[in-house]
């Protein structure tokens, strides 16, 4: 155990969002807090002297000039390195507009990414469908989960006790192809509902979701009748705080629509294990991770066209307690998923992969 403290890892992260923080700088904390090994996590730079130092880097900047320079570094140093991908990067559609400005045919980023994903030690992926994705470029490939830290997601869900249903949905804008696939249904819905259904998003700005949904907010409550409107919409939060408020909402039910592609089939299962957290039940779309994650013991209702979403949406309206039976399955099912539970395990990989140190021509 004394030669595994000593050994330091050092994790290149490409971003502060949702896929810096689940695959990088959250397992570098709790790697380091539990006494595993040494981690050190930076923001895209890194010096020579840190590169040197370190055991092992994980490079999850992969597709910038930065990025690919470091990795022909590690490379020409012989400093054992990983490439971390948490989406299928070849398959970014132009109408996500947090990625595609990079990942797209006229830039280098997808080239400079699979280049240093074939001089790497190993790559390692969230899920089995990007690891066969990624198996032609380097067949020395790691799967590792994305898990939850208990103690942001152990929250209790606030709920209104208002009479009204709360439908919500959380995402940021590389989302927006996917809520507009069911915006119709939503509609719908709310407007049957006359002012006892509401449908709120978080994360999305207002312009962004300008061209979603063919409602709109209501500025207020009405003081005679207590009508809301149809759409509420929230700014997103820092991770640290957004499990806890979204916890707060006191939605009854989520949906999870994703339109079903190469990158939508690649995607996680992360968003489940949130509402799982919270106790909120699902209607998804029947993507791989999903599926995957329902044959591994979570509870989902799936939907595709516009009557499956329009009935699984409203089964779940009608029927509290299947509400409650599919919240407190979820909730049993996410509980393997803490951080503190497998940062051991994710040693464990990085350690495969140290013993398995390769030359790549």
């Amino acid at each position: 155990m004394n030669n595994m403290k000593q050994i330091k890892i050092l994790y290149i992260v490409r971003d502060s969002g949702g896929c810096g923080f689940y695959r990088c700088i959250q397992p570098a904390t709790f790697i380091k807090r539990m006494g595993i090994a040494e981690t050190e996590h930076v923001l895209q730079q890194a010096t020579e002297e840190q590169l040197l130092s370190a055991d092992l880097v994980v490079l999850q900047d992969t597709g910038s000039i930065n990025g690919s320079n470091i990795a022909q570094f590690c490379f020409n140093n012989k400093i054992p390195f990983v490439c971390e991908f948490d989406d299928f990067i070849q398959h970014v559609s132009p109408h996500n507009l947090a990625g595609y400005g990079a990942w797209n045919p006229s830039t280098l980023f997808v080239y400079r990414a699979m280049e240093s994903a074939k001089k790497a030690n190993a790559i390692i992926v969230s899920t089995p469908q990007l690891a066969r994705e990624y198996f032609p470029y380097n067949n020395n490939i790691f799967i590792m989960p994305n898990y939850l830290d208990k103690e942001l997601w152990e929250n209790p869900i606030v709920k209104k006790n208002d009479g009204k249903i709360r439908i919500g949905w959380m995402g940021g804008n590389a989302h927006a192809d996917d809520l507009k696939m069911i915006s119709k249904v939503l509609h719908k819905i709310v407007k049957e509902g006359k002012g006892n259904i509401l449908f709120e998003t978080m994360g999305m700005t207002k312009h962004e979701l300008e061209n979603v949904f063919p409602f709109e907010e209501f500025p207020g409550t009405c003081p005679k009748c207590g009508y809301e409107g149809e759409l509420h919409h929230f700014p997103g939060e820092n991770l640290k705080e957004y499990s806890m408020v979204v916890a707060s909402k006191g939605w009854d039910i989520v949906v999870a629509p994703v339109i079903e592609n190469s990158f939508g089939n690649a995607k996680s299962d992360i968003k489940i294990k949130e509402y799982s957290a919270i106790q909120i039940p699902m209607v998804a779309s029947p993507i791989v991770p999903y599926r995957d994650a329902e044959k591994d013991g979570a509870k989902i209702r799936f939907a595709t066209t516009f009557g499956e979403w329009y009935n699984e949406i409203k089964y779940l309206i009608n029927h509290p307690e299947e509400r409650d039976k599919i919240a407190r399955n979820n909730k049993d099912w996410v509980d393997k998923y803490w951080i503190q539970d497998n940062a051991q395990k994710i040693f464990e990989i990085y350690s495969q992969i140290l013993g398995k140190g390769r030359n790549v021509s």
